[in-house]
Formats: structure tokens, C-alpha cells, sequence
């Protein structure tokens, strides 16, 4: 899977880093850049190959558990959209 990025050099910077480093089920193959954004001079793009390792299971659906403005739990899938629990 190819990701580009878009922003300051920091910006890009500390976001490889994190996808990087960060999640285990990700592994980041290649970085490429920064290169000067076209008629931005204060942003740059960064491409990033990633893949997920092979031993990962196939998931049906992903999802993710986060916190809501009122501190209570949220669920909600990869696009942000509330996930309804039963039971």
C-alpha cells in the first residue's frame, strides 16, 4: 500500500516516525522524500510503502476504541463512523 503525506517537514517527520515505530500490525517498507511540494515551499510530501505482516489474520471489519468528549467509551470503525454494540 502506498500512503503520501502532506504538510511541514516536521510535520512528516514525526508521522513516519510514528507509523514507523508505532503500530506493531504495520510495517513500513520504504520512505521516500521529503520533496518540495509543488508551489508550496513550506510543505513537503513524503511517500511511504507499507504493508501489514503476513501473519496477521484477515479482519472482516477494523475497529478502533476511543474515548468520546464526555470521557465516555466510543466505538467507532476505520472512517469514524459510530459502531453499534448489542448485548
Amino acid at each position: 500500500m502506498k500512503i503520501r503525506l502532506t504538510g511541514t517537514e516536521a510535520e512528516c517527520a514525526k508521522l513516519t516516525f510514528l507509523l514507523r515505530y508505532g503500530p506493531p500490525d504495520l510495517e513500513v517498507v520504504e520512505v521516500n522524500g521529503p520533496y518540495p511540494n509543488r508551489g508550496d515551499s513550506q510543505q513537503v510530501r513524503v511517500y511511504l510503502e507499507i504493508r501489514f505482516p503476513d501473519e496477521l489474520p484477515p479482519l472482516e471489519r477494523t475497529f478502533y476504541s476511543l474515548t468520546g468528549p464526555d470521557g465516555r467509551p466510543l466505538l467507532v470503525d476505520a472512517w469514524g463512523n459510530p459502531v453499534e454494540v448489542s448485548g
